[in-house]
């Protein structure tokens, strides 16, 4: 399922600052260990093709999945950004509070809880792809903030190690957002389940559960994500990911809506190590007899 996703003119500035503030302090923090700003996630410079918004400012594209935050206990600061840089994309900007047990409170537009545990596989291996379908296991503050004009929620999040809560408030919309999700490690496998509460003209709800597996020489998961408050039907996503000799990783993800089997998503992935953070990264998937491809230079911290 695609769209047609509206121009955020306004947010480009602030999402070129927070990839350029981050991949900045993520070059520094690599050279330095005792960095004041800690990074966690990835950024990339690619190109795409075949996509919906390949033909018009995307088809070269920056962007990733990052947060970056002050490290230690008492007052911080946390930002971040998930998407491309130009329409497609969501940022994240909070001041913190860490207790010495490391829980962490968050006031501002912090990462919704629904986004931080059973994210879709594709998130991490074809972005730009996974961008045209944000309706799919992604928050409906991500997702309306992707697809509606003048979405911009507010809000404040709880989080600790496995288990996180949140609560936004989108003005324009008259609009709360709760959400809860966290992380359980049984003895051979680990779960991840998130639901979120949507409470506008009505109230609706997303969910989703995914189990993580070693399986072989890779990891498994298999994801179930309901995206009602996102107008959208059930998925199961299916995807594996290892290595093939010392340099390359191979991901493989299958995509089946529920209620139209025959719009599945298949996807293929390979990143070739380059030595220390950086690597190469391509992309393929077929979608309702649409292709795309993706090719790009990653950096990981």
């Amino acid at each position: 399922m695609t769209c047609s996703k509206p121009s955020h003119p306004k947010q480009i500035a602030l999402v070129s600052l927070c990839f350029g503030l981050g991949f900045g302090a993520s070059c520094a923090g690599t050279a330095n260990a005792d960095s004041w700003l800690l990074g966690e996630g990835w950024v990339m410079l690619g190109a795409t093709d075949g996509l919906d918004h390949s033909s018009k400012d995307e088809a070269l594209t920056f962007g990733g999945n990052g947060t970056w935050s002050t490290h230690g206990d008492g007052l911080g600061l946390s930002f971040g950004a998930f998407g491309n840089l130009g329409r497609l994309h969501e940022t994240y900007a909070a001041v913190t509070w860490q207790t010495v047990q490391g829980d962490r409170f968050s006031v501002g537009n912090p990462r919704p809880a629904y986004d931080l545990f059973a994210r879709p596989a594709l998130t991490d291996v074809f972005l730009s792809a996974a961008l045209e379908r944000s309706e799919v296991g992604l928050s409906r503050a991500t997702d309306g903030t992707i697809t509606e004009p003048k979405y911009l929620p507010l809000g404040a999040s709880y989080t600790r190690n496995g288990a996180a809560m949140s609560l936004h408030y989108v003005e324009n919309y008259d609009t709360y957002i709760l959400g809860v999700s966290g992380r359980m490690d049984l003895s051979d496998m680990s779960v991840d389940a998130a639901l979120e509460l949507v409470d506008g003209d009505t109230t609706k709800a997303n969910a989703k559960l995914q189990l993580n597996r070693d399986l072989g020489p890779g990891a498994a998961s298999a994801s179930l994500f309901y995206s009602g408050a996102n107008a959208a039907g059930t998925e199961l996503e299916l995807a594996y990911r290892h290595p093939v000799g010392g340099r390359v990783t191979l991901s493989e993800i299958v995509s089946v809506p529920l209620s139209e089997p025959d719009q599945a998503l298949v996807a293929l992935g390979a990143q070739v190590g380059l030595g220390g953070a950086w690597s190469l990264n391509a992309a393929a998937s077929y979608a309702d007899t649409q292709s795309a491809f993706m090719a790009g230079l990653r950096l990981e911290f």
